[in-house]
């Protein structure tokens, strides 16, 4: 990043964190096409990167939480400035109807200082009246902004073209899930997931129909997997599912339905009956051990994806199979 003159914010190490893993192509393209160019890194660039490869649309809706709260406190303030400032001259008021009084004995005068005192009384009944509705009504504003945040939240966690976790989301979960398994000991498994050749389904059908080879993949997984998997866009094609309380073998079984489904379907160009062909996924499986970190874990499943590659695709493969 210095050596690119770009700067070192939390964006930015966000975006070249993916681009140093090496998993999301389609960042890792544009990114090595604007380094040849020497784009210049505008916060803008870097915002449009983020929500396009890593974080969706959720930057658009925090900031449009984020003014509407700030429009929402300065309407508050605003009505209890006004309160305050009519209260203040209420009570300066009442401090010179009482001076009058006091030493006041003509029985007119004292009805008259008495109506004032009673239109002011009623005068700031009103305001205070004014301002409960205004706090009311700010209220249930802010009651939607928490729901319009509870949900920029989820939007947050999901990769928007196939509606699973995205990248970071899975590393929150997976290292929840480490937790879990170290206090518990339940038995906590990972399936790493690699469409195999898709980048010569890119090539030759266009970048929409493997938008479409991903989604279909995602939805497969998800009819697969039970409730309480975690299903999350790795990167690029790949893909990966944690599953706590789940036994290598029952791993290994439900990652070889998602293989054979996936396998005995071709699929077809939208609006046409001409097929692409067969897509396959390679799938690698590691099962948590007592001493390992989230990279053990992930590096173990990420190597047995890889010797299915090896050893000619279309396979499922566990960490100590040879």
């Amino acid at each position: 990043m210095s050596k690119h003159k770009i700067a070192t914010d939390p964006l930015n190490f966000a975006i070249f964190y993916e681009y140093i893993i090496g998993r999301n192509i389609g960042l890792n393209n544009e990114l090595d096409a604007l380094l040849g160019k020497q784009v210049v890194f505008t916060s803008e660039l870097s915002a449009k990167l983020f929500k396009k490869y890593i974080c969706d649309t959720s930057i658009d809706s925090l900031e449009k939480i984020n003014h509407l709260l700030l429009q929402l406190i300065n309407k508050t303030g605003d009505a209890l400035d006004t309160t305050g400032e009519k209260a203040s001259a209420a009570t300066i008021d009442f401090q010179n109807q009482s001076k009058k009084l006091e030493n006041n004995q003509d029985l007119p005068e004292i009805k008259i200082v008495l109506t004032e005192i009673i239109a002011g009384t009623k005068g700031l009944a009103e305001t205070s009246m004014t301002l409960q509705t205004q706090l009311d009504d700010n209220k249930k504003e802010m009651q939607l902004l928490r729901q319009e945040l509870a949900h920029a939240r989820e939007t947050a966690k999901t990769d928007a073209l196939t509606g699973l976790l995205n990248r970071r989301a899975f590393d929150q979960k997976l290292n929840e899930y480490i937790e879990i398994h170290k206090q518990n000991d339940v038995e906590l498994c990972l399936l790493i997931l690699d469409i195999d050749h898709f980048k010569q389904v890119n090539d030759t059908f266009g970048h929409q129909m493997g938008d479409n080879v991903l989604r279909y993949t995602a939805n497969l997984m998800k009819q697969h997997i039970t409730e309480h998997h975690c299903a999350a866009r790795y990167g690029g094609e790949e893909m990966a599912i944690i599953m706590p309380n789940t036994p290598l073998n029952k791993a290994m079984e439900i990652a070889e339905k998602i293989r054979t489904s996936l396998a005995q379907h071709p699929l077809k160009l939208k609006g046409s009956k001409k097929s692409i062909g067969k897509v396959t996924i390679s799938i690698g499986v590691s099962s948590f051990k007592i001493n390992d970190s989230i990279e053990s874990l992930i590096e173990r499943a990420d190597m047995a994806m890889y010797r299915a590659k090896d050893n000619g695709r279309n396979q499922v493969m566990a960490e100590n199979a040879i």
